[in-house]
């Protein structure tokens, strides 16, 4: 049995009139017709379609009859989904269309009873108001936005009439005038055209011009006028192109158009893809709004006006929809079902006699059904086997393939899914027709009939359709390659942001690519990964590694560009062979010193963490007695045990052997891991899909070289050998683990004098000397003897000899054969300090004990052996002499603060005297015996000269006193003799000053200072009360000539007290000079100089009093300033005089009075 025997319409046979997508336009043409006969007979009034239609029908006839307004309709569902086509077969099935052959529409159809009665009701309401009218199109083919005059378009074509406005409006008018049938008359029988087109249509197209047009109106209408010239004038006046047209304009060519007699017909309007018009245009929203909502509330129209529009969403759906919610109250949503249903009755259907036949095969090969893409989010589920015999020969795995591919591939908007075309599901039976009962549509069908489009629109390059397109041209391998190529094309076309599971692996290609559920599967499977490999040599597909498994894609111009500089980059690694050592080496080095830095080293019970060095290096360094040190070599195994037995037992160097295997297939991965990496590098970020893949097919090479290159290594590390030097081996599971082992060994080895110190406590011993001083600090350690006889402590002092540096000291005993811990020396140091074993000096030589020595200063300290010894009573009269001069000393302190106090001694000498007229400073011979000594030497000498300092120092510190207080009169006599020159007796005094800075007297008894002092007071105290004596004499004087002047005495006692105190001439009275301290700040603040100053100035004070009051007295008082002259003769006065008297007499002249100054 043939597939083409199960259907109920052999697909070679039966043809699709409409090519599986409907077009919602007024076409009356005979091959439309034809087209729409075919839809009617095909069309499944089912579901969602037959729920629209009751929905829509019942909602417009119940409104009908109540005269309430009519919602509109709105019926949405994706790109394919018979949107369209319900719009159409409703349009068709309202007018009861009659078909080419004398039939009707709503004949041909198979209506549920509930529909055909809606119509049959529609008719008979028809027929008693006005009849029934349809018209459809889209607004988009009218007037562009201008959506009046598009919704206009549709209306006007629907009736014959022209869609341009002016023109629709022009035949109107004839039609109104009764003479549209004359001028059309008139029109076929003068005008000329080509052959086949509309006379008429041309004419009016040219209506403003047509002289023809003018002429024909002339014949009809002879009374219109006697020019054609005028005619056409009267036309272009009349008939003018618009722009837009106004609601009322609107709703009255509608008037106009559908009802000339007055009485509306039952009217549809579809209008197709508004949502596709209005898009993202707000603007576009509001107009469509608009125009339908002043339709339907038109009284005139008396809701026999439906509105029917088509989108893909639904209005709530899209923000810029949403606003004609409240127009589109009826929706129609269509799904996917739906459609399924109009594939599986007009293409798919199978006939029952088939059935069984069809049902067993799917059965029997259930199984490998079900095993297509496991693992993929489109996998069979329980919901497939209801629908296999349905959708046979196209499996559901495959159906769920083609939906996701087809968008990603789709740039136009105009693919859809496959489901939803009926097209393509047609093709699919056709090509499958011919083949036996279990042949089934591969999933690489698709490409063929989408290819050409695909290349049209970019989505693939030309060299790869001529490509695939030559191998399925050539013999069976090449077109199960070429196939291959076209899947792994599709496969490599889905988004790759989600996580759908498919890819171009073999197994996946094998089940996609399966022609029959039972013949000649496994034969598929096997040639494939063959096949598979010849286009990997050839260079038409690229392998790379996914989630899946091994993955191919197309090679592509920029994945040969890529491939190219991959094998550049190959090419130039292997003309470097130095540079492939290296790069072989630092993967050995690398791994190795990893291993290293992962091993942890300890010596002794303390835990002593030592460092392992590495030498790559053929000779050892130098200092490899001195350090612990891995050397690495690369050689056979003979060499490696020559190198390691000739090395002494008691060397502490380990030996690691790197064996020399597979050198070469490891440099041939390193060849192709570095080319894949720097391909990568060099290719940067591609901006194509093409660029994307060759990327991906380089990180692939990439990863299976660096595995390559990993497990040789593996190989290579796992042999790897490590033996102490004269050949011992050492064990451990893994490389780290004999680093470890080796390493304590060779410890050991290296650091043999490690045991004496290897006890816990020494950072104890090093807390106790240094913070308390303690002289038994060791006993942190459980060590009780004297400190000099522990063996770190003996070992130390001996190599100090005379004289070591902490820095040597720590190079030598943390170095080999010591290793000891920092603790260890410092702890040492610190406690032979503390003990008296050791004196230690700073970088300046100044003595520092424990306490004092600060570690991070233990480097540059200078140790010395101590020879002097003291008794504890030695020590505490040290430390009293220290307290004594001042300075806190406390048990342990006595070597460092001794210095000090011998500093703080010395300065409280120097202020016991000083510059002259202070004696010199008292000698300071045994303090300056006592600097020079150091250790317990120093200690001692402080202890046998502590009385004579001490009672030096009670004699110093008096001095110091006497000189505090004797400086401050010093002072207070030089500033005193400063303002007392000019005055008697500063001769004398000054000479006495002189004398005792000349003496050196300033401490001298009895006190030279203090009579000078008196007297220099008093002699300035005089001076100023002489002065302030003058000041009062001449203030008295003023002020009796102002308390004289008439002006003056007009004034009141409280305005006469408000101008002296304004002036500070009311309170003169002198603060009394009682101290040395108030003279010498009465002096400072006015000297004598200003008090004469102060003194002439009080005339011009009190002239200035004088002068306010007569201001106050007579405001307009002009002041007449007398010139300051000095007058030698009587003619002299007279011009004087003269020039007074006019300055007087002006003013006068003014009528105001004149106040002299």
């Amino acid at each position: 049995m043939q597939n083409r025997d199960i259907y109920k319409l052999d697909p070679l046979e039966s043809k699709l009139a409409n090519n599986g997508v409907a077009e919602v336009k007024d076409d009356l043409s005979q091959g439309a017709l034809e087209t729409l006969a075919y839809e009617l007979r095909t069309f499944v009034c089912s579901g969602a379609y037959a729920k629209g239609l009751d929905d829509i029908l019942s909602t417009f006839l119940r409104n009908v009859k109540v005269s309430g307004e009519q919602p509109g309709v709105w019926i949405s569902g994706f790109f394919g989904s018979g949107k369209s086509h319900l719009a159409k077969m409703l349009r068709t099935l309202w007018t009861n269309q009659k078909i080419h052959d004398g039939t009707d529409a709503r004949s041909l159809v198979e209506l549920p009873e509930n529909i055909s009665r809606h119509f049959d009701e529609l008719s008979t309401l028809g027929a008693k108001l006005g009849g029934l009218h349809a018209a459809s199109g889209t607004l988009g083919a009218g007037a562009d936005d201008k959506v009046r005059l598009a919704l206009l378009a549709v209306i006007f074509k629907s009736v014959g009439l022209s869609e341009q406005y002016h023109l629709a409006r022009f035949e109107l008018w004839l039609k109104a005038e009764g003479v549209l049938s004359e001028v059309k008359a008139y029109i076929a029988q003068h005008a000329k055209g080509k052959e086949g087109e509309d006379l008429w249509q041309k004419e009016l197209r040219n209506l403003h011009v047509s002289p023809i047009m003018a002429n024909a109106l002339l014949h009809a209408m002879p009374s219109l006028s006697t020019d054609a010239k005028e005619v056409r004038d009267m036309l272009r006046a009349q008939y003018k192109i618009v722009d837009d047209v106004s609601n009322t304009e609107m709703v009255q060519a509608i008037v106009d158009a559908l009802a000339p007699d007055g009485e509306m017909p039952l009217t549809l309007i579809v209008l197709d893809e508004v949502q596709q018009y209005i898009a993202d245009d707000p603007d576009k929203a509001y107009a469509v709004q608009e125009a339908i909502e002043t339709c339907c509330k038109a009284g005139v129209f008396k809701s026999r006006l439906l509105f029917v529009a088509t989108g893909q969403s639904a209005l709530s759906g899209l923000q810029n929809l949403q606003r004609l919610m409240g127009r589109f109250q009826v929706p129609v949503q269509l799904e996917d079902t739906d459609v399924d249903a109009v594939i599986r009755k007009v293409i798919l259907q199978k006939k029952e006699t088939a059935r069984a036949s069809l049902n067993s095969v799917i059965q029997e090969n259930l199984g490998e059904i079900n095993r297509h893409l496991r693992g993929t989010v489109i996998e069979s589920n329980k919901d497939d086997e209801q629908w296999m015999v349905a959708d046979y020969p196209l499996l559901p795995v495959r159906r769920r393939f083609w939906e996701r591919v087809l968008p990603a591939l789709d740039k136009t908007g105009t693919g859809s899914q496959l489901r939803n075309q009926l097209r393509v599901v047609h093709e699919a039976t056709k090509s499958t027709a011919l083949k036996s009962l279990g042949s089934v549509v591969p999933a690489d069908f698709i490409y063929d009939q989408i290819a050409i489009n695909l290349l049209q629109t970019g989505v693939i390059g030309k060299d790869i359709y001529e490509k695939i397109a030559r191998l399925k041209a050539g013999n069976d391998d090449e077109q199960l390659q070429g196939r291959l190529l076209s899947l792994i094309l599709l496969i490599s076309k889905l988004p790759a942001d989600i996580n759908h599971g498919i890819a171009s692996t073999e197994a996946f290609l094998s089940d996609l690519l399966l022609e029959h559920l039972s013949e000649g599967k496994h034969e598929l499977r096997s040639r494939i990964p063959g096949l598979l490999s010849e286009l990997v040599e050839e260079g038409a597909v690229l392998p790379m590694n996914g989630s899946a498994g091994v993955e191919y894609r197309l090679q592509t111009v920029e994945s040969q560009q890529w491939h190219d500089t991959f094998k550049q980059q190959q090419n130039d690694l292997r003309g470097n062979p130095q540079r492939l050592e290296t790069f072989r080496s630092q993967e050995i080095q690398h791994y190795i010193r990893k291993q290293l830095q992962a091993a942890k080293i300890n010596q002794g019970s303390v835990a002593e963490g030592r460092t392992l060095h590495l030498c790559f290096d053929a000779d050892l360094p130098a200092d490899a007695n001195k350090r612990l040190y891995a050397h690495v070599l690369e050689c056979s195994e003979r060499q490696f045990s020559d190198a390691v037995r000739s090395a002494s037992a008691d060397n502490a160097t380990l030996f690691v052997h790197v064996p020399n295997i597979r050198r070469s297939e490891l440099l041939s991965a390193i060849v192709d891991f570095k080319a894949a990496e720097t391909t990568l590098e060099l290719g940067g970020v591609p901006a194509t899909d093409a660029g994307k893949d060759a990327q991906g097919a380089m990180e692939h090479r990439r990863n299976d070289a660096d595995r390559t290159k990993k497990l040789i290594l593996k190989e290579i590390f796992d042999a790897i050998l490590v033996q102490l030097a004269g050949g011992s081996e050492v064990v451990g599971d893994t490389l780290t683990e004999q680093f470890e082992n080796g390493g304590k060994k060779a410890c050991e080895r290296l650091y043999n004098e490690f045991k004496l110190a290897d006890v816990k406590g020494w950072g104890t011993v090093y807390d106790r000397a240094s913070k308390s001083a303690d002289a038994n600090a060791l006993a942190a350690i459980g060590f009780n003897d004297e400190a000099d006889k522990h063996p770190v402590c003996v070992a130390i002092k001996r190599f100090i000899g005379v004289m070591k540096t902490g820095a040597e000291i720590r190079d030598n005993f943390q170095g080999a054969p010591y290793g000891w811990p920092k603790d260890t020396v410092d702890g040492a140091l610190y406690a032979m300090l503390a003990a008296g074993v050791l004196k230690a000096a700073d970088g300046q030589e100044k003595p520092v004990d424990a306490k004092s020595l600060e570690r991070a200063k233990v480097g540059q300290t200078k140790f010395r052996p101590e020879t002097v010894s003291l008794s504890t009573v030695q020590l505490i009269k040290v430390r009293s002499l220290i307290n004594a001069i001042g300075v806190s000393c406390t048990n342990g302190e006595e070597q460092s603060k001794l210095g000090q106090a011998i500093t703080e001694a010395k300065q409280i000498a120097r202020k016991a005297g000083g510059d002259a007229p202070l004696p010199l400073p008292p000698a300071t011979t045994r303090l300056n015996e006592l600097e020079v000594l150091s250790g317990n030497a120093q200690l001692l000498a402080a202890c046998e000269a502590q009385p004579h300092i001490v009672q030096e120092l009670e004699q110093w510190k008096v001095l110091a006193e006497k000189v505090s207080s004797r400086q401050y009169q010093w002072a207070e006599f030089k500033a005193a003799l400063k303002h007392c020159q000019g005055l008697s007796g500063f001769d004398a005094l000054d000479a006495e000053k002189r004398a005792i800075e000349q003496n050196r007297s300033l401490l001298a008894e009895p006190n030279p200072v203090e009579p000078l002092l008196k007297q220099a007071i008093e002699m300035i105290r005089m001076a100023i009360m002489k002065k302030y004596q003058d000041f009062q004499d001449e203030y008295q004087t003023c002020l009796q000539e102002l308390q004289q002047d008439a002006i003056w005495a007009q004034l009141s006692s409280s305005q006469q007290s408000e101008l002296l105190t304004k002036h500070h001439l009311d309170n003169l009275e002198m603060q009394p000079l009682s101290g040395n301290d108030r003279v010498i700040d009465s002096i400072e603040n006015t000297s004598l100089s200003q008090w004469s100053d102060k003194t002439s100035a009080l005339a011009g004070r009190f002239s200035r009093v004088r002068q306010e009051a007569v201001d106050m007295l007579v405001p307009k008082a002009k002041q007449v300033q007398l010139a300051k002259v000095v007058i030698k003769t009587e003619a002299e006065l007279d011009t004087w005089l003269m020039q007074v008297r006019a300055d007087v007499m002006a003013a006068l002249n003014e009528n105001r009075p004149v106040s002299l100054k």
